[in-house]
């Protein structure tokens, strides 16, 4: 299928923030699906742009949001440049995250190809975060968080702040993926949000990848793991289309 790839204009609080939309390039006027795709700590690159593309390719029309651009347009951080990336998360907050997902999900209900009551969301490191936060507070379907980190406790120079107790609000489907050895969120942070979500009954899922550690989906860093990628793809397309009704 061919895709449609470009750059659209969400208002927010702080101002104009670019989001880039895959879309097919059909020519049907049918509504689509649609899905929210939140960056890792490094920005709307290459690979998260990739992820659209393959959302696109199977007929969803993805928009990943800028979530730094308050740093300015199109900020990214290269996967070398560690050093970077702390003193940027340390200036994204909660409120900050749900404000560029408000303006971007609108977007995406204003779009004349969307089918706005078919909206859902994923995303990948600090946008597994935005993924699950954004599930607590935003109209979605359906939620797909990637190795979120900081939903249980408070991380040192970190902006945004724990969301276990907004789990009360979750309002649709959220499914949890986890590497096994991913040493930034440990088995207890894991339980811990598990145990949360099953007392207030909410409806979730957690998926666990015994030989996958963090970010182990990005075929762009060393810890990519290609078994654990390979089987999380078609499945989580599954998920989506279970909820995504």
């Amino acid at each position: 299928m061919k895709i449609q790839e470009t750059w659209a204009t969400a208002k927010t609080g702080d101002g104009p923030m670019s989001v880039f939309i895959a879309a097919p390039d059909s020519g049907q006027k049918a509504a689509h699906k649609a899905i929210l795709v939140f960056q890792e700590a490094f920005g709307v690159n290459g690979h998260i742009q990739r992820i659209c593309a393959r959302f696109a390719q199977q007929g969803y029309i993805a928009a990943a949001p800028e979530l730094f651009h308050r740093h300015g347009d199109h900020f990214e951080i290269s996967y070398d440049d560690l050093k970077k990336v702390m003193p940027t998360l340390s200036t994204v907050t909660n409120s900050q995250i749900l404000d560029d997902a408000t303006a971007a999900h609108q977007l995406l209900v204003e779009h004349p190809l969307v089918d706005g009551s078919s909206i859902g969301a994923i995303g990948y490191c600090m946008g597994g975060f935005a993924a699950a936060l954004s599930a607590c507070h935003l109209p979605l379907k359906a939620a797909v968080s990637y190795y979120g980190g900081g939903m249980v406790h408070v991380r040192p120079n970190i902006g945004f702040t724990p969301i276990v107790e907004d789990f009360v609000n979750l309002r649709c489907p959220l499914l949890l993926v986890y590497g096994e050895k991913d040493q930034s969120i440990p088995k207890e942070d894991r339980d811990a949000v598990t145990a949360r979500l099953k007392a207030l009954s909410k409806k979730f899922e957690v998926w666990v990848y015994s030989d996958a550690g963090h970010a182990f989906f990005c075929e762009d860093r060393p810890a990519y793991h290609a078994p654990s990628a390979k089987e999380v793809w078609p499945k989580t397309l599954a998920w989506l289309d279970q909820h995504l009704l």
